[in-house]
């Protein structure tokens, strides 16, 4: 493998499978290969999730639309950033179709799903975005950052106002209509009476979906949407009230950094 990259594999053991036709007497000696390719992460990360038993479903198993052709690749992860999908999104729906509205929004901004990883509410975890590629889930601070989405609402009322980047910040940055949007879902926030809490799947799948992330990835640091859109000078919402106890204790239990 001439074209592969040491740096690609984080050091450390690597599990990998291969049959092989012995012939009576002859000797059998075992060699171990070393894997360099960014592929080769990918899938031992799929293999790793399933190996600890949750369900996992690669992009071709949940048929995501395709990556966009100019599509940025990413690596040397540093950090994880926690979402929720946000007040319009609900445990009480079909995951999948919950991650198939991300993805339609998304791909109308992006041009491809902007988190890496989604979780459903009965723990299922999807890959949203190729971890070889570059997210767009933190305004102005994606590199070497994956994304992991839960596909709930994590939020209470009035927390568009009060974490979100304001109207008057988003008309000035981005335009008129922009900001009419944005006040519009500080409205709609406002009116907003449900929530979800994290489910028991979700944390657990969380849980093993980060401790594999750390076997394959230098990750110091682990933080909300709203956390690392402050160090970039903005303002966000995300995850919610809930998704920031969700990173609180993570970032415990892993013995991580904030943003």
């Amino acid at each position: 493998m001439s074209n592969t990259n040491h740096h690609d594999l984080k050091k450390g053991p690597f599990d990998t499978w291969a049959t092989t036709e012995a012939r009576q007497g002859a000797e059998i000696k075992t060699v171990h290969v070393r894997v360099n390719s960014k592929a080769a992460t990918r899938q031992a990360i799929i293999a790793d999730i399933r190996r600890k038993k949750f369900d996992f479903r690669t992009r071709s198993d949940w048929k995501a639309k395709e990556l966009a052709k100019n599509s940025k690749a990413d690596w040397d992860y540093k950090a994880i950033a926690i979402h929720h999908a946000g007040n319009s999104y609900s445990c009480a729906a079909d995951g999948l179709t919950e991650l198939r509205r991300a993805e339609a929004t998304d791909i109308k901004s992006f041009g491809n799903l902007s988190y890496h990883y989604a979780i459903d509410c009965h723990g299922v975890i999807y890959e949203a975005l190729d971890i070889r590629f570059l997210g767009a889930h933190i305004e102005g601070g994606n590199s070497g950052v994956i994304g992991i989405v839960f596909l709930s609402d994590l939020s209470v009322r009035g927390e568009a106002a009060k974490y979100g980047p304001g109207v008057w910040n988003v008309m000035k940055k981005r335009g008129f209509r922009a900001g009419i949007t944005e006040w519009i879902g500080e409205q709609k926030d406002k009116l907003d009476v449900t929530h979800d809490d994290p489910t028991e799947n979700q944390l657990e799948a969380a849980t093993a979906l980060i401790a594999t992330l750390l076997q394959f990835f230098e990750i110091k640091i682990i933080g909300g949407h709203r956390e690392f859109a402050k160090t970039h000078g903005t303002n966000r919402p995300c995850p919610g009230v809930y998704g920031m106890i969700v990173v609180e204790m993570m970032r415990r239990d892993f013995n991580l950094m904030p943003p």
